[in-house]
């Protein structure tokens, strides 16, 4: 008999000292959360960021807009606030390429970006960069005096270093891309400051621009081309300003023109 009344103490005791466990969990654990809210809720207060520092070239986007969307989106102190949403914002800016935030203790955060450095227009309302990248900043903040690349968004990369090639071979004969185009078939199309058209086709694009800068000089001493067809396995075709309507045949030895285009 003795012996049930103990063990039945012991339970007892056991079952009080599980409930007071439990009871101090849910305490501790409402303590936790209380004192995270209450952090949450003056950190801003007691640790504000007071300065936000902005550092990189800066050409279309002010230190001053940027300090001002990102302080839009501040959302607490100088540790709790979300450095990865400021990035967001900060990369969201049409000529904001990669931008980078820390916190510099005890009241500041110091932004570094990087512009996107556009070599071209592209399409009707966007820029591109060497690297093939698109972007669309807010009108009137186009830079003038740029050529224009045309043709899909995915084939920008391919596009923008074909570019940037044949734009140095012919500035090596005097010769300014003004526009660049490859249309959904991959026709490839270079019209010239000077007012000419080279039509390059779909095979071997660069085989046809060597031709034309091989023929440069031929083509200047006859007059003015309006259009250069180079879409023969061989030769090419033009199309002179005197002329509109004649296409006259370019004789040398090396260039004949050939009845396959492609």
């Amino acid at each position: 008999m003795a012996e049930s009344i103990r063990k039945a103490q012991t339970a007892q005791r056991t079952g009080i000292g599980s409930r007071l466990l439990a009871l101090l969990g849910v305490l501790l654990f409402m303590a936790i959360g209380a004192g995270a809210w209450l952090f949450g809720h003056w950190e801003s207060r007691i640790l504000p960021i007071m300065l936000i520092e902005v550092e990189g070239e800066l050409h279309h986007h002010s230190s001053r807009l940027l300090q001002e969307t990102l302080s839009e989106r501040l959302n607490g102190g100088i540790l709790t606030t979300d450095l990865a949403a400021l990035k967001r914002a900060a990369e969201e800016l049409p000529w904001v390429g990669r931008a980078s935030v820390r916190r510099v203790w005890p009241d500041r955060l110091r932004v570094r970006v990087e512009e996107h450095r556009p070599i071209a227009r592209w399409n009707t309302d966007g820029l591109v960069t060497a690297e093939g990248v698109v972007f669309h900043p807010n009108s009137g903040t186009v830079p003038a005096g740029l050529p224009l690349l045309e043709g899909d968004d995915k084939q920008a990369p391919k596009i923008a270093a074909r570019y940037l090639k044949w734009r140095d071979e012919l500035m090596l004969v005097g010769h300014l891309i003004q526009t660049l185009s490859v249309d959904p078939r991959g026709d490839w199309r270079v019209e010239l400051v000077m007012g000419t058209t080279l039509r390059l086709g779909t095979g071997p694009v660069e085989e046809r621009l060597a031709r034309f800068i091989a023929s440069t000089p031929q083509l200047e001493a006859a007059g003015q081309p309006t259009v250069v067809d180079l879409r023969y396995s061989n030769g090419f075709s033009v199309k002179w300003a005197t002329s509109a309507d004649t296409k006259i045949r370019a004789h040398s030895d090396r260039i004949v023109r050939s009845g396959h285009r492609g």
